[in-house]
């Protein structure tokens, strides 16, 4: 079986997704409340990142937990209704030739993961009629239908996401040389070593040496 693993951020969708999230909770007529919330709890942790305190896959860890968390007063059915608010400002913004892509290895029978730090129910929400064979995100906890935030919030990223494909493809017979793995970050590197059919979606800086040195298709819009 060949596999083909896609990145979200920076990849199929080509901005940071945290920062829409951060303006659509902003100027939400409902939860902009919830963004004060936030505001209160991440203004520390981002103190303490201008002062090198703290690293920025820390504070980027934080900022998500605490987003998450000032739902605590809303039902599961708002918060993914939020959501699904949220991917219908973003489908029209996905990456056109990348979504091509992605569908005509489906059609070659590749099985299609894709796996990001992004919330799970924003990815479901954007790729709702999708033939995905398996969607990686960030989990929201639940207690009932409240938010639990009292369980660990964990993000999807960089070796994370190295163990969840380990553990998701173990005991099958995946053909690594001919998959595919898409993604823009030098903090994918490992996923796209794991392949033998690299693909660097307008890289960062040193992912874009990386490439190049490696003789990598390098995908630009």
């Amino acid at each position: 079986m060949k596999v083909a693993l896609f990145d979200f951020d920076g990849t199929l969708y080509p901005y940071e997704t945290f920062n829409i999230l951060m303006e659509r909770l902003k100027c939400h007529p409902r939860y902009n409340r919830n963004y004060k919330r936030f505001v209160r709890r991440f203004a520390p942790i981002y103190f303490f990142y201008k002062l090198k305190l703290v690293n920025k896959a820390t504070m980027q860890s934080k900022a998500m937990e605490y987003y998450i968390r000032s739902f605590k007063k809303n039902s599961r059915g708002e918060i993914e209704s939020f959501f699904k608010e949220v991917a219908g400002d973003m489908i029209d913004d996905l990456r056109t030739p990348l979504i091509r892509k992605m569908k005509q290895l489906k059609r070659d029978n590749y099985y299609v993961m894709l796996i990001s730090g992004a919330f799970i129910p924003l990815l479901e929400a954007v790729f709702q009629g999708y033939d995905i064979d398996c969607i990686v995100g960030s989990k929201i906890n639940y207690a009932g239908e409240k938010l639990d935030s009292k369980s660990r919030f964990e993000r999807v990223y960089a070796d994370r996401k190295i163990d969840i494909i380990r553990q998701h493809f173990a005991g099958k017979d995946i053909d690594w040389k001919n998959s595919e793995a898409y993604s823009d970050s030098y903090a994918d590197l490992k996923m796209l070593e794991l392949v033998g059919r690299p693909v660097a979606v307008k890289p960062d800086e040193r992912l874009m040496a990386i490439a190049a040195r490696n003789h990598w298709q390098i995908h630009t819009d």
